[in-house]
């Protein structure tokens, strides 16, 4: 088996593959003055598409994080949009999540516990 080579590759061609397969860089790097370790540097990098990396599992715990907050962040404007249009004026960024649950199920008109 012969490796081949494309000298048609473009820019765009390599940027693609380090982003469908990943890119790993692990570097040492210690200054020396005079024989005496003066700084060490332990460099690990990871370059990926976010599809790449959520199928090896690097960085699940950020992406389900991120998806939570915008499942929240929906449910909050659908309450503020609800308020309005019952003539209520809802105040940005004063109610915890707490508060807009209940507030949502008040709306709804579902049974509060608290």
């Amino acid at each position: 088996m012969q490796p081949n080579r494309d000298t048609h590759a473009t820019l765009v061609d390599l940027l693609d593959r380090v982003l469908e397969k990943g890119l790993v860089i692990n570097a040492d790097l210690i200054i020396h003055m005079a024989g005496i370790p003066l700084l060490g540097v332990n460099l690990r990098a990871c370059l990926a598409g976010m599809e790449t990396m959520l199928k090896y599992g690097i960085w699940q715990d950020w992406d389900e994080a991120q998806r939570s907050i915008a499942t929240r962040e929906r449910q909050q404007k659908g309450v503020e949009e609800q308020m309005t249009a019952l003539g209520l004026e809802p105040k940005r960024n004063l109610l915890s999540t707490m508060d807009s649950d209940i507030a949502a199920k008040i709306l709804s008109k579902e049974e509060v516990k608290i």
